[in-house]
């Protein structure tokens, strides 16, 4: 894979391996990991092989360390949101145009490298989404207070089967992505999810969120 070249960049060391995990981090997202050679990566830069592996010693280490900084941007995000004084639908739509955001970015190509080739990395990805659930269960709580989501569901088992419904999308070739985008994927499954946990009072302000995301 060939990149244009740009001009070497001179940052401070630290600054220099955030600013090369960040582009390293959406050069494999978006054309998979097997692919990406760290050469790929320096010239994308504009950097030299061997800055590159001052940082890093492997392709390896340069992958944990993108999506160990990705999962924590993610996790403090959702944590920003899920603190907010909004009301529970409104935070879950937030949330809900954040994960389409993330659909968007994550190739399939990522997605089966990552399974495939670095399963040490991929077992501790789905560790850490799991422990995501300890966010959202205070939340479900709060939407349950509220009277916004129903209270005679076992919402964890919601959570994991929404998990497993992008994991089959993303892992795969049943659905007919090929016809379908899996964006439009995404977004009727959590859609579904939403709706489905919601009460009658929670469906109005549903259908506002809905409204406001479509008209951005």
């Amino acid at each position: 894979m060939v990149f244009q070249k740009f001009s070497i960049i001179f940052v401070p060391k630290m600054e220099h391996r955030l600013t090369i995990i960040e582009q390293a981090c959406d050069l494999f997202l978006k054309h998979g990991i097997k692919s990406m050679t760290m050469s790929d990566i320096a010239n994308h830069m504009g950097i030299s092989k061997r800055t590159l592996y001052e940082q890093f010693q492997d392709k390896e280490e340069l992958l944990e360390a993108c999506l160990t900084a990705h999962n924590q941007l993610a996790c403090d995000e959702i944590r920003r949101i899920a603190e907010s004084s909004e009301d529970l639908i409104t935070i879950m739509m937030r949330m809900y145009a954040r994960q389409l955001n993330d659909t968007h970015q994550v190739s399939k190509t990522f997605v089966y490298d990552l399974k495939k080739y670095y399963r040490r990395i991929y077992l501790q990805m789905e560790q850490s989404h799991g422990e995501r659930l300890d966010i959202f269960m205070p939340l479900f709580q709060r939407g349950i207070d509220e009277g916004l989501i129903r209270n005679d569901i076992h919402l964890e088992v919601c959570l994991w089967l929404m998990k497993s419904q992008f994991r089959s999308l993303m892992l795969d070739d049943f659905m007919p992505t090929d016809r379908i985008s899996v964006s439009e994927f995404a977004r009727v499954i959590i859609l579904n999810f939403v709706r489905g946990i919601a009460t009658i009072k929670g469906y109005k302000l549903i259908d506002e969120s809905v409204e406001k995301l479509r008209g951005q």
